[in-house]
């Protein structure tokens, strides 16, 4: 297996998409794999999220350390190369005969596409079933598009439905890759059903999102960035219990003192007895 080099930071330029996601759909902090924020949003991370409302920084973003997946040509990420390669041998050795159709894109390979499918079907149809330029995971170095050698069913949503199709679904997460635009969930991922689309993030979290319940990636981000917040929220009502005490020690001082206030003492009743008005100390004297 091939190391991962250390890629050079990009923070993405917008807010991740995730007004979509089922508010209810959560997972224990604790069953979520450590991350930093800096993973949600840096795209060289391996869990970058990428869709329509989220776009790189810069638009041109190119991974630093591309390679060819199997001697095809096609070029990914280290990580996701090896995926992908295992992931296609296993499947041949199954009886699927599936290759890779794309992989890696740049920036100005995307916007050709993107321009290809607005001059023959419009924009609003191109952008259900392409990504603008800048906004692609291919040019994250992180996605694949697979089918079959013989191109059946090639980028067709009939794909999830052949054997070759219903074993990927079943085994992505094996090899640390996601189904990423899952069927029915268009709304959430801004994209098509595209069965044949696997995006790599690792087997930790390939593993971790098919047992926490979220169906989508923008879901299990979410969660993610739930889990970010939970210390934070732990630390802070730690700090509430404490300092509880010392607040309820002050209130008992404060009601001790009210409590006292206006009180006589014998001593002060001494004082009394000698202050004005002064026609008391007269008793018992005749004018002059």
């Amino acid at each position: 297996m091939r190391l991962a080099s250390a890629l050079t930071g990009t923070v993405l330029a917008s807010a991740l998409l995730l007004s979509a996601v089922p508010a209810a759909l959560a997972a224990p902090a604790d069953d979520l794999p450590a991350v930093e924020s800096s993973e949600l949003s840096d795209a060289s991370s391996l869990l970058a999220l990428i869709n329509p409302t989220t776009q790189l920084s810069p638009v041109d973003y190119t991974p630093t350390n591309l390679v060819s997946v199997g001697g095809t040509g096609l070029t990914l990420r280290p990580e996701a190369a090896d995926a992908v390669e295992d992931l296609i041998a296993d499947a041949r050795a199954a009886g699927h005969s599936i290759k890779l159709l794309s992989a890696y894109r740049s920036y100005s390979r995307q916007a050709a596409l993107f321009n290809q499918y607005q001059s023959k079907y419009g924009t609003a149809y191109a952008e259900r079933i392409s990504a603008r330029p800048g906004t692609s995971e291919h040019q994250l170095g992180l996605a694949a598009d697979l089918g079959y050698t013989s191109s059946q069913a090639e980028l067709k949503e009939a794909f999830g439905q052949t054997p070759a199709g219903i074993w990927i679904a079943e085994h992505a997460n094996d090899y640390g890759l996601i189904i990423r635009y899952p069927q029915g969930k268009e709304e959430i991922t801004g994209y098509k059903y595209e069965p044949w689309h696997v995006r790599y993030i690792g087997k930790e979290h390939a593993k971790a999102l098919a047992e926490s319940g979220a169906e989508t990636y923008e879901e299990y981000v979410k969660m993610l960035s739930e889990s970010l917040k939970a210390p934070k929220a732990e630390a802070s009502a730690v700090a509430e219990e404490e300092e509880a005490p010392k607040e309820a020690e002050k209130d008992s001082q404060k009601d001790a003192k009210e409590a006292g206030h206006g009180v006589v003492k014998e001593d002060d009743l001494l004082v009394l007895r000698f202050l004005p008005p002064y026609r008391d100390w007269g008793f018992g004297f005749t004018e002059k």
